[in-house]
């Protein structure tokens, strides 16, 4: 219709209306393209705010995961630090409690701890990530996801070249059962469907062989390691955790007006 209008007045050459129906055709595709980019941006910060939302979440569930996988790994490494300041620092020769010992035999298990966010990886994989509006969540999230690939890195290596002191030793730390009366302290160490492994340290009663000390500072510095790389992702969770808790969740209400105003 607007084309039969700008032809008839172009025969007529009234430059007046021809003028009036070109401003016409501009404005109705300015606001066309605005009413597009509107609907856009309305859509893009509902998708932002449900997964901010499912992130929160996420990072909330790593962290306590996380936050009891590394108290766990902190005891365990008292433990072998005791034993090492009983040789090299300046502990007396003492006994150990079963649950020391255990612990202390089991220096070689650097397992792979709940370190992944999978909204992140998930960001980082579909492109999601080009929907956050704050670059400063988005330089945490990079962080995390690389700091998950180092810890993967770490931990493969400290587990290649970690002891395992039961084995290699066996006369000085043998497996045995947890006594039933220690069944509160052997919570969550060695769980097999009620059978809770303990280790008995004999080397107490003899002198240690320079091989076995030699090990078992070796062992104290990988968890040492471990123990620290841990903490340090839980820290980069907790930041990104307080970021979220400061973050105004995006509102479409918001993102609407603003993409009308432009």
């Amino acid at each position: 219709m607007i084309l039969r209008r700008i032809t008839k007045h172009v025969r007529e050459q009234n430059w007046i209306a021809i003028a009036i129906d070109f401003v016409i055709v501009v404005v109705g595709v300015f606001l066309g393209i605005q009413l597009g980019d509107w609907n856009s941006e309305r859509t893009d910060r509902a998708k932002e705010r449900a997964y901010l939302e499912r992130l929160e979440a996420d990072v909330d569930r790593t962290r306590e995961q996380l936050a009891v996988f590394v108290r766990e790994r902190e005891e365990r490494l008292q433990s072998i630090a005791k034993v090492e300041n009983m040789y090299l620092g300046d502990g007396e020769i003492g006994p150990l409690t079963e649950l020391e010992c255990t612990q202390f035999s089991g220096m070689h298990m650097l397992t792979l701890p709940p370190i992944a966010v999978p909204s992140i990886t998930e960001a980082f994989a579909g492109g999601g990530v080009d929907l956050l509006s704050d670059p400063d969540l988005v330089q945490a999230m990079i962080e995390i996801e690389q700091n998950e690939d180092r810890l993967r890195t770490v931990i493969a290596s400290l587990r290649l070249y970690s002891t395992d002191m039961n084995k290699k030793y066996p006369d000085a730390i043998v497996m045995v059962r947890a006594k039933e009366d220690d069944e509160r302290e052997f919570d969550g160490v060695f769980e097999n469907d009620g059978y809770d492994m303990a280790a008995r340290c004999d080397f107490l009663k003899q002198a240690p062989e320079p091989a076995f000390i030699s090990d078992t500072v070796r062992g104290t510095q990988y968890n040492q390691w471990y123990v620290s790389f841990l903490n340090r992702h839980l820290d980069r969770l907790d930041e990104v955790a307080a970021m979220l808790d400061g973050e105004e969740t995006p509102d479409i209400g918001d993102a609407s007006e603003e993409g009308a105003a432009q």
